[in-house]
């Protein structure tokens, strides 16, 4: 997807714009490809996966993490599926799809066959439900709605909807296809508050699985359409092959992998700490290196192309330590990144030096000769600078603000389902600690912390962007406008001279001047430092039970998740 995604680990699911996004066309000769061409698959039997949180929804519109997301995938159908190995559009629940050469209309001709769970056609009734639903300010979907500004809805007949949009831009076409999923009208008739209707946690799907259970802490289960309208194109007749998913969900990760080793758990995606210090490290010896290995487990780190997701410490800018960029700016300094990566992800992540990811065409070839380098000393001088000093002689920090004095200190806030944050915490209490700084940890459920960045009630928190796209719009996040009604911008960063570049970006259609555009706006977002950038985690680490799982593709150019919809059980 275009939209970015908080994610609560450090495992991520996204959808990567690919080389060809900017053609007017989203059908290349190529897409679908890889998928037409897959063997015939067995169908049957259970795959069992892992979530680290209960999903806060199951609906696609108010959904902002990536539990929540990841079983949506198995639920809804999308307009047009993205190929991983192309970076194409192939068809899905639209079999025609037709963009006007200056890209202001939008058509989309849905499928015929096209039904949703309880066998009731999908039709343009349920796609204009579900934009006026989208746009309506009452429902919570603020970091979504931000992309279809400017959109109106035309509903031509029964089959065929448009979009005409005021001012498209780079992402048009890859935002509206891969962010608008259409829900059942029918559902939620006579919902007075959408947000917490029955329907937002027992969804009526289109996509290839139904909900067939949900216990809360334990699993969730979703159960195969044999008969799904998907299964009669070529690109979806070898995919989805289990006939049931079962999701254990297990927030601690140390659990998790034990149920793994143990058989319970099929396909296991793993952080770096898990991979560096029992992959490779004390549960070697039980792991082989890819499927062809006799050992019962094997692992890998599958080094793909699709943006990094990162991960950051925000500060809240509302509170007043924060207030100040020198301030900023020496917590960058006193910040050793390489200890982090060396310490935490074992080797497997590198620096993050801004917003879009350092490999990307987004980030400006110089950029990373202007991060900020782990550096006690000139931390300190900025400190000082910024009017930070030890007044009372306790070697705690304080400063004069609004007439009276304020210490240095703050509760820095992370979801106690990743340990990997725990670390990180603790490993910048102690560097802040040195510089008479006070931090004070304090782990939260991941929907509790999301509650409270919403709320815009912390001080400051450790949290990670997963959904990444390489044609970036980066008003969901930086844009001032984006801070208000619970919209992603929850540390309250605004710059208007980034905010003029982000505009600027958001209307561009050349693709190589967006990126130009962004590279300022990344630069600009960096040098602020309303996040400290800590790191990026290429590709995706997975483990596998050799003994039940197999793949004629165990991965695509273009995954940073498991393509666990390409797996088949091993008779």
């Amino acid at each position: 997807m275009v939209r970015i995604i908080l994610v609560a680990s450090c495992l991520v699911s996204s959808w990567l714009v690919g080389p060809d996004a900017s053609a007017l066309s989203p059908f290349g000769k190529q897409a679908g490809g890889a998928y037409r061409s897959l063997p015939a698959a067995a169908k049957g039997g259970t795959l069992y996966l892992r979530l680290a949180s209960n999903p806060k929804v199951l609906n696609p519109f108010v959904t902002g993490d990536v539990d929540s997301s990841n079983v949506i995938d198995f639920l809804f159908a999308h307009l047009l599926r993205k190929d991983y190995e192309t970076g194409e559009y192939y068809p899905e629940l639209a079999e025609k799809f037709d963009v006007s050469k200056d890209r202001k209309i939008l058509t989309f001709t849905l499928r015929k066959d096209a039904v949703w769970e309880d066998g009731s056609p999908v039709t343009t009734e349920d796609a204009e439900f579900s934009f006026q639903t989208l746009m309506n300010p009452k429902t919570d979907a603020a970091p979504l709605r931000t992309y279809f500004e400017g959109y109106k809805f035309e509903k031509v007949d029964s089959q065929t909807f448009r979009f005409l949009v005021d001012k498209p831009n780079v992402n048009t076409v890859d935002e509206t296809l891969d962010d608008f999923l259409i829900i059942q009208k029918k559902q939620f008739a006579g919902v007075t508050d959408f947000n917490r209707s029955k329907g937002i946690m027992e969804p009526v799907g289109s996509g290839p699985y139904r909900l067939k259970a949900f216990s809360r802490d334990q699993k969730l289960e979703l159960e195969l359409k044999k008969d799904w309208w998907g299964f009669k194109t070529p690109e979806f007749k070898n995919q989805y092959n289990f006939h049931s998913i079962v999701f254990r969900i297990i927030p601690d990760s140390a659990l998790s992998y034990e149920k793994f080793i143990k058989g319970e758990i099929d396909v296991y995606e793993m952080n770096a700490e898990v991979f560096g210090t029992r992959v490779k490290g004390s549960d070697k010896d039980r792991f082989g290196t890819d499927e062809k290995d006799s050992k019962p487990l094997w692992a890998k780190h599958f080094m793909t192309q699709a943006p990094a997701p990162w991960s950051y410490l925000g500060w809240n800018l509302r509170r007043p330590v924060f207030s100040g960029k020198k301030t900023r700016q020496a917590l960058a300094h006193l910040i050793d990144t390489d200890e982090i990566i060396r310490k935490v992800y074992h080797g497997e992540a590198r620096p993050c030096i801004g917003p879009f990811g350092s490999s990307t065409p987004n980030t400006a070839p110089d950029q990373a000769k202007k991060a900020f380098k782990y550096d006690p000393k000139k931390a300190l001088a900025l400190l000082r600078e910024d009017g930070w000093s030890d007044l009372d002689g306790t070697n705690t920090l304080s400063k004069m603000i609004a007439g009276r004095k304020v210490k240095f200190e703050f509760t820095l806030r992370y979801n106690s389902e990743n340990p990997m944050r725990a670390k990180i915490a603790q490993i910048v209490k102690e560097q802040f600690k040195k510089a008479g700084i006070t931090a004070q940890v304090q782990a939260l459920e991941f929907n509790t912390l999301l509650g409270y960045m919403e709320n815009r009630d912390f001080d400051a928190i450790i949290m990670g962007w997963g959904k990444g796209s390489l044609n970036a719009d980066s008003k969901q996040i930086w844009h001032t406008k984006s801070a208000e009604n619970k919209g992603s911008n929850a540390v309250g960063y605004s710059n208007p001279e980034a905010d003029k570049l982000i505009e600027q970006a958001t209307a561009e259609l050349d693709v190589q001047k967006h990126f130009k555009l962004n590279q300022k706006i990344g630069a600009i977002i960096y040098d602020d430092q309303p996040y400290a950038f800590l790191v990026e985690v290429p590709g995706f680490m997975a483990g596998f039970q050799n003994g039940r799982i197999r793949a004629s593709r165990w991965v695509m150019k273009y995954n940073d998740t498991a393509p666990v919809s390409l797996y088949t059980a091993k008779p």
